[in-house]
C-alpha cells in the first residue's frame, strides 16, 4: 500500500492534478473573497442609503415628521429590521416614535442611547454602527432646522438591525464556496482529462521510448502527434535516436578500425626499419619498439624506465645530451637529435631521434612520443658525396684552368721571348751600362708579368684560401682584363667598365675572379661565331619588401633582401637560354654542352659562392639574342688599405749574420747567396734537408747559423720537417720559409709552427733582406720571453 501511495504521489499525473487543484483553489479563493467583500460593501451602501433616506426626506419637507410615529410606514421605508424611529427635540424630549410608549419621554430614560451624538453644532446627518444585547445595529441621526435657524430644533433618529445583512452575506458566502468547489472539481476533471489525452499519454510514450533506447533498442521511434512543443520533443527524440544509432555504428566501426590499426601498428613496428618510443611525464622511457629495445639492450640493458642520457648512447651534437634534456624539461618538441654507438663488431653507427610532447585536454603533460632511425648508411653516403663533390669541384676548376692554358702559354711565351731577347741584347751591350740597365729593367718587368700570370693560374686552381675583404671592383676588372682577353680569343669583343671606379664590395677577390671567369667561359661558349661580351658594375639600393612600389619588379629582388648592393653584370650576344632549360641552369651537374666538354658545375659553384657571400643572382635571357647574368654582392664603404708595393721596399743590409739557404734548385741557391752576400750577410748553401742538418750540427759550436732560409717543398724531407728537427736541437734559430704556393704552404705551416716569416717566390732582393731581418726579430723576441 505504501509503495502504491509513493508511486501515486511521485507520478506526474498526481503532481499535475495537485497543481491544478491548488492553482484553481487559490484563484477561486481570491475571486470569492473579492466578491464577498464587494457584495458586503454594496449591501452596506444600500442599507446606509436606505436608513438615511427618511431623515433627508423629512429635512427636505417631503415627509412630515409625524410619519415617524407610523410603524407601517417606517417598515416600508426602512425594511423589516427597523428597531426604532424617533423625533427628538434639542432638549432630549421625544415627540414622535414608532413605539407610542416612548412619546413624551426623554432620551435619559433610554439605556445605551448615544446622547453625545445629539450636538447643537450638527449640520449634517451622522451614521454609525453600535452593538447592544440584541446584536449589531446601524444608527442614523439627521438634524432638522427651522427657517433661518443656526442650530437644529429637532433630530430624526432611526435605528436598524444588521441581522439581515449578515444573513445575506452568509448566504452569499455559502453560494460562492459551493460554486467554487463545484467549479474546481469540474474544471480540474476537464483539465486532467485534456492533459491526459494531449500531454500525459504522449509523455508516457516518450518515457517508454527513452527506456527502449536505454536498454539498447536504438531502432525504436516515436510517432509525432502534432506540431506543438511535445511534437517538437518527439521529433527531437527521433533525431537523437537516429544520431545515436548512427554514432553507435560509427563507434563500433571505429572500434574495429582501432583494433585493426593497433594490429597494423604492431606489425609495422616489428617490420619497420625505424624505431618508435614513448616516455612518461617523468621523462623516462615506458615503451620502445622491438628494434629500439633490441639496440639499447645490446648496449646497456633494457631501456625501460631510463632517460636517453642513460642508454649508453653518445650524443653527436654540441653539449652532449644537455640540449635534449633542456628541451624535454621545457616540454618542447625536438628534431634530428643525432647520436652514435659502437656495435659488438667495433663499428661506429649513427642514429637520429625526433619527439613531440603529449598533453591532456586540460593541458596536463603526459610525456613524449617519437621515432628514431639508423642513419649510418646515410652518414657514410654523405661523407662519400662530399668527397665526390670536392673532386668534381676540383675537376671543374681544372677544366677552367685547362681552358685558360692556351692563353697562359701564349702569355708565358711572350714573356720568355722578351726576357731572352733583352738578355741577349744586354750581353751584346755589356760595355754600355745605361743600355744594359734599360734592358735589365725590361727583363724584370717581363718577369713580374710572368709572375702575375702564374698567380692567376694558382688562383683558379684553388691554391688560395677564401679571405673576405673589402675589394674595389675596378681593380678586379683590371686584373682580369688581360687574362680574359687571351681566353676569349680575338673573335669576341670584350668591354669592361664600372659606373663608379671606387665601387667596393666585401668578398674574397679570388672567388670573385673565379666567378667572373666561369661566367665569361659560359658566355664564350654561347658565342661560337663571335660576338660581344660586356662586363660592368654599378650600385643599387633595394628597399624592404613593405616599401617597394608597384613599379618595382617583383622578380628582380627576392623578398628577404634589402639594402645597398654592388651589381656586376656579364652580358653576351650569344644564343640565349631556352625556357625549358632556364630553371635548371644552377643545378649541379646540369649541362647543355656536349659530353666531355663540361661537368655542369660552373654555374652551380658560382651560385653557391654568391649565396655564401650574402648575395644573389638574376638571369635575363632572350633566345637567339643573348643572356645577362646580374650578380648582386654586399656593398662596402671603401677598399682595404693596400700595402706598400713590394718592389719599393728599401734595402736592409746585414751585419755578418750567417744564413743557411736550403733549396733543391741550384739557381735559387745561387741567386739567394749572391743577394745575401751583397747585403752583408754570410750565406751557407744546402741542397737537401739531410745536408742542412749536417751543417747545423757541424756549426753548433763555432760559426753558428743565425737564420734558416728553406724552401717548403723539396725532394726528400720537406722544409717544415727540417725546421722542426732544427728547433728541437736548438730553438734559437730564426726561420724564413719560401714557396711558390703561398696560401697552401701558409695553411700547412700554421698548423706546424706558427712563429715564422714567409716569403713568396719569386722575390726581390729587398724582400729577402726584410724577411731575414724579420726572422732575426722574432728570434730575439723568443729569447726575451
Amino acid at each position: 500500500m505504501k509503495k502504491l501511495l509513493d508511486r501515486m504521489i511521485g507520478s506526474l499525473v498526481f503532481k499535475i492534478a495537485l497543481s491544478i487543484v491548488i492553482v484553481e483553489t487559490i484563484l477561486l479563493g481570491l475571486f470569492g473573497f473579492y466578491y464577498v467583500q464587494y457584495f458586503g460593501a454594496e449591501i452596506d451602501r444600500r442599507i446606509t442609503e436606505q436608513i438615511s433616506a427618511p431623515g433627508r426626506l423629512i429635512q427636505d419637507e417631503q415627509l412630515k415628521i409625524s410619519v415617524i410615529s407610523d410603524a407601517q410606514q417606517m417598515e416600508l421605508l426602512l425594511g423589516p429590521h427597523v428597531r426604532q424611529a424617533m423625533a427628538i427635540a434639542f432638549d432630549g424630549t421625544i415627540y414622535h416614535a414608532m413605539d407610542p410608549m416612548m412619546i413624551g419621554r426623554t432620551i435619559k430614560d433610554l439605556p445605551d442611547f448615544p446622547a453625545d451624538a445629539l450636538r447643537s453644532d450638527m449640520e449634517k446627518e451622522v451614521l454609525f454602527t453600535a452593538d447592544d444585547r440584541d446584536g449589531r445595529y446601524m444608527v442614523s441621526i439627521t438634524p432638522l432646522f427651522a427657517l433661518n435657524a443656526n442650530q437644529p430644533f429637532m433630530y430624526a433618529y432611526f435605528k436598524v438591525s444588521t441581522q439581515g445583512l449578515e444573513e445575506s452575506q452568509r448566504q452569499m458566502q455559502s453560494v460562492l464556496i459551493i460554486g467554487s468547489a463545484t467549479c474546481i472539481l469540474l474544471t480540474s476533471l476537464l483539465i486532467f482529462l485534456f492533459t491526459q489525452q494531449t500531454v500525459l499519454k504522449r509523455l508516457i510514450a516518450a518515457a517508454q521510448f527513452v527506456n527502449d533506447i536505454q536498454i539498447g533498442n536504438l531502432s525504436s521511434r516515436l510517432t509525432p502527434m502534432g506540431r506543438d512543443e511535445i511534437g517538437t520533443l518527439e521529433s527531437g527524440l527521433n533525431a537523437m535516436a537516429e544520431s545515436l544509432e548512427r554514432r553507435t555504428l560509427q563507434h563500433q566501426a571505429a572500434q574495429d578500425a582501432l583494433r585493426d590499426s593497433e594490429e597494423r601498428f604492431r606489425d609495422f613496428t616489428l617490420s619497420s626499419a625505424d624505431w618508435y618510443w614513448e616516455m612518461g611525464p617523468d621523462l623516462k622511457i615506458v615503451f620502445a619498439s622491438h628494434k629500439f629495445y633490441q639496440l639499447v639492450e645490446d648496449i646497456n640493458g633494457s631501456p625501460q624506465g631510463k632517460t636517453f642520457d642513460k642508454l649508453g648512447l653518445h650524443c653527436e651534437g654540441p653539449g652532449g645530451w644537455r640540449h635534449l634534456n633542456s628541451r624535454l624539461a621545457a616540454h618542447l618538441m625536438f628534431q634530428n637529435i643525432e647520436f652514435s654507438w659502437m656495435s659488438r663488431q667495433g663499428e661506429k653507427h649513427f642514429g637520429r631521434i625526433n619527439g613531440v610532447p603529449v598533453f591532456e585536454i586540460d593541458g596536463t603533460f603526459k610525456g613524449y612520443r617519437g621515432t628514431g632511425s639508423d642513419i649510418t648508411a646515410e652518414r657514410r653516403a654523405a661523407e662519400e658525396q662530399q668527397v665526390l663533390q670536392r673532386q668534381l669541384a676540383t675537376s671543374q676548376k681544372l677544366e677552367a684552368v685547362g681552358q685558360m692554358a692556351g692563353g697562359v702559354a701564349h702569355e708565358f711565351n711572350n714573356c720568355l721571348a722578351g726576357i731572352l731577347s733583352f738578355a741577349e741584347v744586354a750581353r751584346a751591350k755589356i760595355d754600355d751600362p745605361d743600355r744594359v740597365k734599360e734592358y735589365l729593367d725590361h727583363v724584370i718587368s717581363l718577369g713580374e708579368r710572368a709572375t702575375s700570370v702564374a698567380d692567376q693560374l694558382l688562383m683558379f686552381s684553388r691554391r688560395r684560401i677564401d679571405q673576405p675583404t673589402n675589394v674595389r671592383v675596378q681593380s678586379v676588372f683590371n686584373e682580369m682584363e688581360k687574362l680574359l682577353t687571351t681566353m676569349l680569343e680575338h673573335r669576341i669583343t670584350l668591354h669592361i667598365w664600372s659606373d663608379d671606379p671606387e665601387l667596393c664590395t666585401r668578398v674574397d677577390p679570388t672567388q670573385l675572379s673565379a666567378c667572373l671567369l666561369n661566367l665569361a667561359i659560359n658566355a664564350r661558349d654561347a658565342m661560337p661565331d663571335g660576338g660581344t661580351l660586356q662586363i660592368s658594375s654599378h650600385s643599387v639600393d633595394i628597399p624592404p619588401l613593405a616599401q617597394r612600389g608597384e613599379d618595382d619588379d617583383a622578380e628582380t629582388y627576392p623578398d628577404n633582401v634589402a639594402g645597398k648592393f654592388v651589381v656586376i653584370t656579364v652580358q653576351d650576344t650569344g644564343s640565349g637560354i631556352p625556357d625549358e632549360v632556364l630553371d635548371n641552369i644552377f643545378a649541379p651537374f646540369f649541362s647543355t654542352k656536349e659530353p666531355g666538354k663540361g661537368t655542369g658545375l660552373g654555374l652551380s659553384i658560382v651560385h653557391s659562392w654568391v649565396e655564401e657571400a650574402n648575395g644573389f643572382i638574376n638571369v635575363e635571357t632572350i633566345e637567339g639574342e643573348g643572356t645577362t647574368f646580374s650578380v648582386y654582392l654586399p656593398f662596402a664603404e671603401s677598399a682595404d688599405v693596400q700595402a706598400l708595393p713590394q718592389n719599393v721596399i728599401a734595402n736592409i743590409p746585414g751585419n755578418g749574420e750567417r744564413v743557411l739557404v736550403v733549396d733543391d734548385e741550384q739557381s735559387l741557391r745561387t741567386t739567394a747567396g749572391i743577394i745575401l752576400d751583397d747585403a752583408g750577410f754570410q750565406p751557407v748553401a744546402a741542397k737537401s734537408t739531410e745536408e742542412a742538418l749536417e751543417i747545423l750540427k757541424a756549426t753548433e759550436e763555432t760559426d753558428k747559423i743565425d737564420v734558416i732560409l728553406t724552401d717548403v717543398v723539396m725532394s726528400g724531407r720537406s722544409g717544415p720537417q727540417l725546421v722542426i728537427e732544427a728547433l728541437r736541437q736548438n730553438p734559437d734559430y730564426g726561420v724564413v720559409f719560401m714557396s711558390g704556393y703561398p696560401a697552401r704552404s701558409q695553411k700547412e705551416l700554421d698548423k706546424l709552427l706558427g712563429n715564422y716569416v714567409f716569403i713568396k717566390k719569386p722575390f726581390r732582393p729587398a724582400q729577402l733582406q726584410k724577411a731575414i731581418h724579420d726572422a732575426l726579430a722574432l728570434r730575439d723576441n723568443r729569447r726575451n720571453v
